[in-house]
């Protein structure tokens, strides 16, 4: 009757937010609670969790759940060593375990340890010993590093941008696992990495360029030697020295097939990566095209300084600029700025209130960076520790 430990860690983080996340912005769950909460969302826990449960060998033992809400600035120094040793606790805690089922994001970073993930999981293993299969998920837009792979025995990432597939992630993460805890199968990884950032549109699995890659990898997860696989493009403002984009894939003790199989997504990743990039349109281009409309609301939004990718969202420039252009134009532009908001609920539906708007959080611009680089692919093996 298989034991399978189950720990949670997640954040995505922008290292260009000059704001650090803390402690406090993170729900925080252990034991009995964290298995209530994870059964009630559609979340990569809860399914592994649909799964475990159909299982009447499968006995669990949660040990810690940190799970951010969005994303947000790079951890705080202190809240990170609070977290992480909690998390680490709670597995030394932990009775004699058969298995552990990780969730990551893949896209944290803390003041001082830039790979927060491949930490917790070398740690991890020296508690648990190198026997014990470690089986982990992630976002596609976690930084997929070495040291993750060294110390687990296979990674399995979404497959859907915008990301629909957290349940069924989850789920493969939990089947892959009791597998290796069965010993049916001997998980071996090989990962390309590839010197691209991209964003956009092409990078929505069900239309854009991306798919040719997506879907060669979950044909290889349903493949009969194949285990897992996919393809990680990162999040560009998660600034740390192994951000990339990688394709890999897991096989059943077939390091021959991982390194051809993990080539041939990153082929066809690198094909259409020239599609892949997104046009900058600086202010005064923005500025044009707003006045050369007369009619419809305009929608604006600086990528660089979304919340949903780790950003303040303070920045105030494209209203600046709208204002200074006289455009008349109705027009929809995001900005975070609490005391403002506070001042309208407290003034009142239909109320006119002056404030300022924007740069409460100290907002930086960025800018955009051309370079050219020689793609030459090659694949690294990682063997599984069970």
């Amino acid at each position: 009757m298989p034991r399978i430990l189950i720990a949670e860690c997640k954040q995505e983080v922008s290292t260009f937010n000059p704001h650090l996340s803390g402690y406090d912005d993170f729900g925080i769950r252990r034991g009995a609670a964290m298995l209530a909460y994870h059964r009630t969302v559609r979340n990569e826990v809860g399914g592994a969790l649909s799964v475990f449960d159909d299982d009447p060998s499968v006995t669990l033992v949660p040990a810690y759940s940190a799970f951010f809400i969005t994303s947000g600035g790079t951890l705080a120094k202190t809240a990170w060593e609070r977290i992480a040793g909690e998390l680490l606790d709670s597995i030394r805690a932990a009775p004699p375990v058969d298995g552990v089922y990780f969730c990551l994001h893949g896209a944290m970073a803390s003041e001082g340890e830039l790979d927060p993930e491949g930490w917790l999981l070398a740690e991890a293993r020296k508690i648990l010993g190198a026997h014990i299969p470690i089986v982990v998920s992630l976002d596609l837009h976690g930084i997929l590093t070495d040291r993750m792979l060294q110390h687990s025995d296979a990674v399995v990432a979404y497959h859907t941008y915008s990301h629909v597939d957290f349940f069924e992630t989850g789920q493969r993460a939990a089947k892959l696992l009791l597998r290796i805890v069965a010993g049916e199968v001997k998980p071996v990884t090989a990962k390309v990495t590839m010197p691209a950032l991209v964003r956009g549109d092409e990078l929505i699995t069900a239309t854009g360029s991306i798919r040719h890659a997506v879907e060669a990898a979950k044909a290889i997860e349903q493949s009969p030697r194949g285990l897992s696989a996919g393809m990680m493009w990162g999040n560009p403002f998660t600034d740390v020295p192994e951000l990339a984009s990688w394709a890999f894939v897991v096989t059943d003790n077939d390091p021959a097939l991982a390194e051809r199989e993990a080539l041939r997504i990153a082929n066809l990743f690198w094909e259409h990566h020239e599609k892949m990039r997104v046009p900058f349109v600086n202010l005064d281009e923005m500025s044009k095209i707003a006045r050369a409309h007369t009619q419809g609301t305009l929608a604006l939004v600086d990528a660089a300084d979304a919340t949903s990718s780790g950003a303040s969202g303070d920045s105030n420039a494209i209203l600046r600029t709208l204002m200074e252009s006289a455009c008349t134009l109705h027009t929809l532009s995001p900005i975070v700025d609490a005391p403002a908001v506070k001042m309208a609920f407290d003034a009142g539906i239909g109320a006119t209130i002056i404030t300022t708007v924007g740069g409460t959080r100290c907002a930086r611009p960025m800018f955009p960076l051309d370079a050219h680089v020689t793609f030459q692919p090659k694949a690294k093996l990682f063997q599984g520790h069970s």
